[in-house]
Order: C-alpha cells, then structure tokens, then sequence
C-alpha cells in the first residue's frame, strides 16, 4: 500500500476512517533511544504520518486530539500508537509534527542528493545511512575520503540546490523496466508490491518509501561535517540540511557571543587569546604542583617530628588534590598509621577520592564502615583503599568513627 504522505508529502491534515483499534505493548525507538509503551495500536483507511523505515524516523501528530507517540509499518497497514483509545468506524482529522516532519524530508533528500554525487562523480556508493535527532551521516564503501572531494561534494550539491532541480516521484509494479534504472539503499522489504522511485532530475533515480522535497531549493544548503571511522574499513560522512544548518549556525554565534563576552576580545582574536589562556595555564598548574609538593612534605615532617606518635591521621583539606594525598601516603607508608585522606571534585564538591592505609586489623575494622558511610566504591589491597567516594557529607561521622575507635585500642 501506498500511504497518504508517500502521495504527498506536504499534507498536513488528512480525515479517514479508524479499521482497528487493540491494546498493545510495545517500545518505541525514537533516534536510536528506546522506552517502553502501553496503550493502542490503531489502523486507519490512509494516514498522512509516515511510519519508520528506509533510514527515516516515524512521524509523530494527532487524530484528533489524541497525540500519536510512533507510527510503525506492518506489512501494508500503518500502526498509529496512542495512550487513548479510538471507536472502529470512527472518521478522525490527522495532524502532523510538521517541523518535524519537514526536517526529516530535508534530511532525506539531502541524502538521496548527498549519496548520488559521492557515487556517480567520484565512485563512493553509500552502504547506508542514519537520520539522528541533531545530525545525519552516509556511510560510504572507503577507508577514508579526500578533504578536497568533501570540499567538491558539498559545492556541487549547493549549486544543484540553487538550480532548484525538480524532484518526481514515480510509482512502479515489481517488474516495471524503470526499476532497471533506479537504486535502492535501505528500501523495507514488505515495500516491493508498489515501489516508488524519488527522480532528482537526470542526476538520481532511488527507490525509496519515505518523504522528500518537491524541488531541491527546498533543502536551503547542505554543509558537509566530519569524516569518521565507520565499521569494517567503512567512512560515516556527517551532514546536516537546510533549516539544521542554520539552527547550528545560530548555536555557534551564541557560542562566539559568549566567548567574546569571556575574553573581552574580538572573535578573530579568539584563538590567540585561547592559547594563551592555556599556557598561562599550564604555568599556574606547574607552579600549584610544586606548591603542593612543599605542602605534602610539610606535612610529612610535622606528622613524623608529633611526639607521641599518632596512632591515625584524619585528614580532609580543601586544597588537596589526590596526587597530595598519594605522596603524603607514600611518605608515612610502613610507620604503623591509620590514615585517612580525602580530596572532593571541584565541580562536585560532594564527591571525591579517598585512599586508607594503615595496619591490617585497623583498616579491617574501619574499612567498610567508613567506605559505606561515604558510598565509596573501590578495594583494599595490601592494607590500602584507593577509591571514589559518591557522598562526602559522612566526613564528620567517618571522623568520629575513627576518633572513638582509637579511643579505645
């Protein structure tokens, strides 16, 4: 069957008549992210919203004013999922996500336009494609791709999308000699009885069930990514199309907006001031390890010359970095002490890293309490406990733990 918005793919409102209505559980996939559904799986006479398949996302809308959350194909019914149910015999008025819906025939056509100049000019035939939430890619049939053949790609399909090359659609039988003529990349299996074929003008001819533009001026522009390793000596080339491209491009002005105000300095000034601002740094970071070097070891010694010996040592500064404690650690590491050090993440104060050492039948008494009191994971190994810590609050009652316990060894 042939559905509403393969005829035309520009409908927004379309009524027919509810066939079936049962109670379902299913998961709905949405850009790749699954959750778990109950409620009704409904047939309609026709539909205007697309069901998934050939690369392309379902769509989503409303009969009447219950939303429809995915739209699946079986076989040739289209399965409307909803959390309300519809009556048999019911005539509803189908509404579609346009923005949604618009952005996803910009992507596929994009792509239709992408995968033919990569093959038919520079021998690249896509293997498959994905349609993500936030940007698409073509995975190609090549270890990797020349920058300049990016770079030729993406003027070439400009150029085409500002000749506004016409795009048809042909409907076709199973041994129609068109099909002779066309493609097919990701083309649903239970869509062979009536086959279309999207024709971009004398430039591509592919099989194809989903959604597309009328005329390639409806794409705006394409701007073509990155390149990345795809599976078995595979390219993924990643793209974005018309009205993507520009809400990208207002993120990255927003960005620059914000940057400029951080710098306060000219965007061409950007990278300059950035270098800088590492290397000093990188300055600042050396300068502060040595600093904490001094510190570790003005720790050591206060420790070593206490008389009497401490039988622990509780220790929670606000300075500490992990490297701190490990030298502190490393330094009284066989003089017979119980030691606890923590240091807290600077954008999560409430978590941190945590080492205990000390004498076995000390670390075995306080061990786990201390680690379950601070929600810690990790092990002790020879006497020692390396590990995060998931809630620092407990510090105090770790600290009167520990007080207590030595109390009274």
């Amino acid at each position: 069957m042939v559905f509403k918005c393969q005829e035309d793919s520009f409908l927004k409102e379309f009524t027919s008549k509810v066939l079936k209505c049962e109670e379902t559980k299913e998961s709905i996939v949405d850009y790749g992210k699954i959750t778990n559904f109950e409620g009704y799986q409904i047939v309609l006479e026709n539909t205007i919203l697309f069901p998934a398949g050939g690369g392309q996302p379902h769509d989503i809308g409303w009969l009447d004013n219950i939303e429809v959350l995915q739209v699946l194909r079986k076989g040739d019914e289209a399965l409307h999922f909803t959390k309300e149910p519809l009556a048999i015999g019911t005539t509803v008025t189908q509404k579609i996500q346009w923005e949604r819906r618009f952005d996803h025939m910009q992507q596929h056509s994009g792509q239709h336009l992408l995968s033919a100049i990569l093959e038919k000019e520079y021998a690249l035939p896509t293997t498959s494609w994905w349609l993500g939430a936030e940007e698409s890619y073509v995975e190609l049939d090549a270890s990797s791709v020349a920058e300049d053949v990016i770079r030729n790609v993406e003027t070439r399909c400009n150029d085409l999308i500002r000749d506004a090359v016409t795009v048809n659609v042909k409907f076709c039988k199973a041994n129609d000699p068109d099909l002779n003529e066309a493609h097919t990349r990701g083309l649903p299996k239970d869509c062979m009885d009536t086959i279309r074929i999207i024709c971009i003008g004398d430039i591509d001819e592919n099989m194809c069930c989903g959604t597309h533009v009328t005329n390639l001026s409806q794409l705006q522009v394409i701007k073509l990514l990155v390149t990345e390793p795809g599976k078995k000596g595979k390219t993924n080339l990643k793209f974005l199309v018309g009205n993507r491209v520009m809400k990208t491009f207002q993120h990255m002005l927003d960005r620059e907006k914000a940057l400029t105000a951080l710098l306060k300095n000219e965007p061409n000034k950007h990278e300059e001031l950035v270098s800088k601002v590492q290397k000093n740094l990188k300055i600042a970071n050396k300068s502060l390890q040595n600093v904490l070097s001094e510190l570790a070891q003005f720790e050591v010694d206060r420790i070593k010359n206490t008389q009497p010996k401490p039988k622990y040592i509780f220790m929670c500064k606000k300075e500490a970095t992990p490297d701190f404690n490990r030298s502190i650690c490393k330094a009284l590491e066989g003089d017979g002490m119980f030691l606890f050090l923590a240091s807290s993440e600077p954008d999560k104060p409430k978590e941190g890293q945590i080492i205990i050492q000390g004498p076995e039948e000390h670390c075995n008494e306080l061990g786990q309490q201390i680690t379950e009191l601070l929600k810690a994971k990790g092990a002790f190994k020879h006497g020692k406990f390396q590990g995060k810590a998931g809630d620092l609050s407990g510090l105090n009652k770790c600290k009167k733990l520990v007080e207590e316990y030595f109390a009274n060894v």
